[in-house]
């Protein structure tokens, strides 16, 4: 056998073991650089991707977060064009939808929607955001219980999955190093009810100010509605 077909034997046999391996030769991870103990995320700014499904319904497109710890964030879903097409502003369960181009606003609590509406998902913003349990002493633990949420965590100890009781659940994709914080690229809330919403971070920043006035809503002008008659997504 000559020295080219030794070569490619070898090679089709480092091939069927990472097969073998389910791919474990290209899917090892390695620990993220920079990070900061103790250090989290206090504001965070993204343009974003979203999709967003409830029962027959969908919808995506492209948009801005802008979220305060613990519970403060505005989002704006923009058009192909880039123009605005509605804003949510959330504060824990308070909740207020600004559709600009009807001067029109829709306010109440985020339970109040209509069960198909997509956006009941963000009732869950606050605990997808909520930092994960720190770590404990010994060996890295692929599954820990707080308070009732089960945590899931990956073989570098990045938070891969938390449940509820209820059965909400999130799904954290893709971390890189932000500020000394560890940051998913992607994260996919389920609620119990069904209801799916996924956020696609692009160039992330965390930690900067953010003004006051961004996170309020400003409805002077506009006509008014119960968040319950909410029937746009």
């Amino acid at each position: 056998m000559n020295a080219h077909n030794t070569f490619r034997s070898l090679l089709l046999i480092v091939l069927l073991i990472c097969a073998a391996t389910l791919s474990g030769c290209a899917t090892v991870k390695k620990p993220l650089t920079g990070l900061v103990p103790g250090r989290s995320i206090t504001t965070l700014q993204s343009s974003v991707s979203l999709s967003a499904t409830s029962g027959e319904r969908s919808s995506a497109g492209r948009g801005y977060l802008v979220y305060q710890a613990p519970d403060l964030y505005h989002l704006l879903i923009l058009s192909p064009f880039g123009q605005t097409m509605l804003e949510a502003f959330g504060e824990d369960d308070r909740f207020t939808c600004v559709i600009p181009s009807k001067q029109v606003a829709f306010t109440g609590l985020l339970s109040e929607l209509p069960q198909q509406s997509s956006l009941k998902s963000l009732q869950l913003f606050r605990w997808v955001m909520a930092p994960s349990p720190l770590p404990l002493p010994g060996p890295l633990k692929e599954k820990v219980e707080v308070a009732g949420t089960t945590y899931y965590f990956d073989e570098i100890g990045m938070l891969e999955r938390k449940v509820a009781p209820s059965g909400d659940q999130v799904r954290y994709q893709g971390y890189q190093s932000l500020d000394g914080v560890p940051f998913p690229e992607t994260i996919e809330i389920r609620s119990a009810a069904g209801g799916e919403v996924r956020i696609v971070f692009d160039e992330p920043q965390l930690n900067a100010p953010v003004e006051a006035s961004t996170l309020k809503p400003e409805l002077s002008g506009m006509a008014v509605y119960p968040l319950s008659e909410f029937r746009a997504m």
